[in-house]
């Protein structure tokens, strides 16, 4: 051992203090046993040489000493008795991403990206959407994934982002569909029981409309999208687009309405000022006849605004959940935000992406304040 290299060393030794671990089969250690051995098999290719450059060039954190340092840190913990990622969910290996909740029969149902721990959606191609149930947002089980990419489609790269609704008891998947030059659409998918999907023949659904630079042969940003159905019975689509202005394009929120969930009518697109990047998973729910949307103000964190209608007028109501570090990117802050009511309390979700492209679900305790605007509580756990 004597004339082994430094990183060897340490990599077999990390290794070593990880086995008796992969013995266990709780599922906190067995998702931390998963993260930790994929942190040092990317250590090791990478310092062996493989490349850490995608398509569109370097994520922060994917590097041999980020790898090596959180692997290391996940094991003392584990080695002290506590659980380094307890409180965050993701399918064990998988970087969890966007997601959407509906609930069925008293149980909460979970919808997500499947992205590559260690690796950007560039690297590894997002090709699935997974699905996951819980009785208590504690425990969860893992369900076979429900949709994937598919040749000959919009969706011949990756698919992001699920949103699902549900109207006269049938289920609504809206997804994003990506082609191969990174030019997204929003798709549909449809099903009676949440668990057997059928694509829409008539896919995609909604595209942006001339205010925006959406093109099907270049990057062309028409994603994130989620569906809320009004009182009156019409559905209005959200989704993270950009729009026209003086300096070219900035971000902006695309609307869309529908009466039957297929047929979408565009309803232009909403810019707010304190977005300097872009404003990314917005998620609209209706409370004492007031709209409120949360969404991901890339480079600061989860903010949220109010409305007297659905479709305009939005006024910020500040951030909701900051992120007070400086983002080694625009997107690694608390990110792709929804709010839900389940057994009776109110809770809102959070995904931190830490460098290296670590990314989990975190739950949060949510109170109603009597004037109208919010306050995040601990974090379920």
């Amino acid at each position: 051992m004597e004339n082994l290299p430094q990183f060897i060393k340490e990599y077999y030794e990390l290794k070593t203090r990880v086995a008796p671990f992969m013995l266990k089969t709780d599922a906190e250690t067995v998702k931390t046993v998963s993260v930790i051995t994929i942190l040092l098999e990317r250590a090791y290719n990478v310092h062996a040489g493989a490349s850490t450059h995608g398509r569109f060039g370097f994520g922060p954190g994917h590097t041999v000493e980020n790898y090596m340092s959180r692997a290391k840190s996940y094991i003392e913990t584990l080695e002290s008795g506590k659980y380094p990622l307890k409180g965050r969910f993701t399918e064990p290996g998988v970087a969890l991403v966007d997601h959407s909740f509906i609930e069925r029969d008293g149980r909460m149902h979970l919808f997500y990206n499947r992205g590559y721990i260690g690796y950007e959606w560039d690297t590894m191609p997002v090709l699935t959407v997974g699905h996951a149930v819980t009785d208590d947002l504690i425990t969860w089980t893992v369900e076979p994934p429900v949709l994937s990419a598919e040749a000959g489609l919009h969706e011949d790269y990756q698919v992001w982002s699920p949103g699902v609704a549900e109207k006269d008891g049938r289920y609504y998947m809206y997804y994003t569909g990506v082609n191969v030059n990174v030019a997204q659409a929003i798709c549909l998918a449809v099903s009676d029981d949440l668990y057997t999907w059928k694509k829409y023949d008539g896919n995609p659904v909604v595209k942006p409309g001339a205010w925006g630079p959406w093109s099907d042969d270049r990057w062309s940003d028409c994603r994130d999208a989620m569906v809320f159905v009004d009182d009156d019975g019409i559905a209005y689509m959200y989704y993270c687009t950009s729009k026209y202005n003086e300096a070219g394009a900035g971000p902006a929120v695309g609307v869309a309405s529908s009466a039957d969930m297929i047929n979408w009518r565009d309803e232009g697109a909403y810019t707010f000022d304190i977005c300097d990047t872009a404003l990314e998973s917005p998620f609209v729910m209706k409370r004492g006849g007031k709209y409120y949307m949360f969404y991901t103000n890339c480079n600061h964190g989860t903010a949220y605004a109010v409305s007297d209608n659905p479709v305009n007028g939005w006024r910020s109501l500040g951030m909701l959940i900051p992120w007070t570090v400086p983002p080694p990117c625009p997107a690694n802050v608390p990110s792709c935000a929804e709010v839900f009511e389940f057994r009776g309390k109110w809770y809102i979700s959070s995904c931190l992406r830490e460098p290296g492209c670590e990314q989990y679900l975190e739950i949060f305790g949510l109170s109603w304040q009597p004037d109208g605007t919010v306050k995040v509580t601990d974090r379920i756990e």
